[in-house]
C-alpha cells in the first residue's frame, strides 16, 4: 500500500496558512513547530491554544475579550508588543501589523 499525502490536509494548509511571520527565539519556534521546548511550570495546552488562537486572527479585534486571555498592550521598552496570558508569569508576546505576527515568544517578563 503506497502512502499518499492528504489532500484535504494539504488543501486546508495552504488555505489556513499560519500568520505567525517570525519567532523572538528559538525556544518559542521550537514548542510551536514541534511541540518541544522546555519553559518550566508553563500550561502547554493553554500555550498551544494561545498560539492558534494568533495563527487564526486577522486583527486584534478579533480575539475575546475574555479576563482569562489577559489581552494587553505593553509599556516602556516593549511598547510595541502585545501579551496575552497563558499561566502563571507566562505570556505569549508578540507585535502584530497588516494582519500577521511577528516576534512572538513565550516569555516570563516579570
Amino acid at each position: 500500500m503506497e502512502n499518499k499525502p492528504c489532500l484535504t490536509c494539504h488543501v486546508w494548509h495552504v488555505i489556513h496558512e499560519s500568520v505567525t511571520r517570525s519567532w523572538k527565539n528559538a525556544a518559542t519556534r521550537r514548542f510551536a513547530e514541534e511541540d518541544k521546548g522546555r519553559f518550566s511550570g508553563l500550561d502547554r495546552e493553554k500555550a498551544k491554544a494561545r498560539l492558534q488562537l494568533l495563527d487564526a486572527m486577522e486583527s486584534m479585534d478579533e480575539i475575546p475579550s475574555l479576563a482569562s486571555i489577559g489581552l494587553h498592550r505593553l509599556k516602556g521598552a516593549r511598547k510595541t508588543q502585545w501579551a496575552m496570558t497563558i499561566n502563571g508569569p507566562w505570556r505569549l508576546v508578540f507585535e502584530f501589523a497588516r494582519g500577521d505576527a511577528y516576534n512572538v515568544e513565550i516569555v516570563d517578563y516579570h
